[in-house]
Parts: C-alpha cells; structure tokens; sequence
C-alpha cells in the first residue's frame, strides 16, 4: 500500500518541525497510536497502534527508527511491528517533508507499507483504503494541532 497526502499548515517550518518531535503531541495526532516512548532521542522510539480493519482488530507494538532527519525539512522513518494474537506483521516507511508555503508550511506526507499474516488476507483494497483514511485523519489532526 501506498498513501501520499499534502496538508497545509498555518505554523512556521520551525514550528511545525518542532510539533513533529513532540512525542505526546504526536501520539494524539496518529490515528490509533495509543503510547509512543522515546528510547533514544531523536533516534529510535516505540508505540503501540490499534486498529480495526474489517472484522480484524489488532493490537501491535512498533519499533520506530528514524532513517534520516534534515532539520527543518525533512524525516524518514520506518516502524515495524507484529501483532502476537493474530500474527499480523506490519512494516512501514514514512516520509514528512515540510516546505514553507504563503506564510504556513506545506507537510507532504509519503507512506508506504506493508501488512502480512491473516490481515494481509483481508485483500489489498480493505488495507489500502484504511491507510488512506489513518492519512488523512493524521495530516486533518497534525493540521490542527499546528494551527492551535
């Protein structure tokens, strides 16, 4: 699956580049996500996602390593994870570029996954479909919360 989305914010690249950082602030920006931790700064992080998709909910904690990161612009990471009663295995890359734009900053958004196991069975329409709507809620969320 393959989700891109652009979101314009009424924050500063600094600003928004900060929001991006801030784990809590974070945490209730992505859809799901019900704990993210640092382990270490600015490098590796773990969280815990739950979802339902279709008849299947899910319960999966990630690992989250950040690839690359070009302060104030740009931050690759990838997160991995499976969900131990269902055996679902997700793997994901996602890319955040900010950009400044008439006074705000565009966000771009890249995500690109991979889900595995009795999950991954649910067919490619049901899990892409989801991602679109998690990306969505997240760049309506990060929006607002870079606005308030």
């Amino acid at each position: 699956m393959r989700v891109t989305r652009e979101v314009v914010v009424t924050a500063a690249p600094t600003a928004l580049w900060a929001l991006l950082w801030d784990v809590p602030r974070m945490v209730a920006c992505v859809p799901g996500c019900t704990e993210a931790r640092e382990v270490e700064a600015q490098r590796r992080y773990a969280a815990r996602m739950r979802q339902k998709v279709g008849p299947i909910a899910l319960s999966v904690p990630l690992e989250v390593d950040i690839l690359e990161a070009e302060p104030p612009r740009r931050i690759a990471l990838r997160a991995r994870g499976r969900d131990p009663v269902i055996g679902a295995e997700i793997s994901m890359r996602v890319t955040l570029v900010c950009e400044p734009r008439d006074g705000g900053t565009a966000l771009s958004i890249d995500a690109d996954g991979q889900v595995l196991g009795k999950l991954g069975g649910l067919g490619h329409g049901v899990i892409q479909r989801k991602a679109e709507e998690a990306v969505d809620e997240f760049a309506a969320r990060i929006a607002s919360a870079a606005s308030g």
